[in-house]
């Protein structure tokens, strides 16, 4: 006896989340608007905001920073506010964009959601991985603690770099 059959959109976008957790970011976008055609094909008049915002994903991994990815994750949550992972997609996507207040406030959306969200607990983890500020005394964000810091990260970057090419 077969196995329950998948329509052709939803199995190219399982083909394209293969391809993105692969970090083939090109094909993972071809499969995802793979996916949305294959939908509108199908008489679908809206395409699944899975499928939106998984493109917006992939689009800002592949061009680091991404207008387009990002709209494409914002307008995925405002039609599906109920899927936690498409609020994961978006905050991830606001931090590729340098935008860390509303990443935490989507991925905060998505945690009231689903509070044990994995990809969003790995997310936070991530970021939570800042060493302290170099100067205690003034707030993390003052301009001076930000040029430090940064000038102390790329201290370590370049002596670790150096450290394993020498050996």
């Amino acid at each position: 006896m077969a196995g329950p059959t998948v329509n052709p959109s939803e199995d190219s976008y399982r083909k394209g989340l293969i391809l993105l957790e692969r970090r083939n970011y090109k094909d993972a976008i071809l499969l995802f608007r793979t996916a949305i055609d294959q939908e509108r094909a199908e008489g679908v008049k809206t395409p699944k905001m899975k499928f939106v915002s998984f493109l917006g994903l992939a689009l800002t991994y592949q061009q680091g920073r991404s207008e387009e990815g990002a709209k494409l994750c914002e307008q995925a949550v405002k039609r599906d506010f109920l899927d936690p992972d498409l609020f994961c997609n978006l905050g991830i996507v606001y931090l590729r964009n340098r935008q860390k207040a509303r990443a935490f406030e989507a991925f905060q959306k998505g945690l009231n959601l689903e509070a044990g969200h994995h990809r969003i607990r790995e997310e936070l983890e991530r970021f939570d991985r800042r060493e302290q500020p170099v100067f205690g005394f003034l707030p993390r964000t003052h301009p001076v603690n930000r040029l430090v810091g940064r000038l102390r990260h790329r201290l370590r970057n370049l002596f670790s770099g150096t450290a394993t090419s020498e050996a």
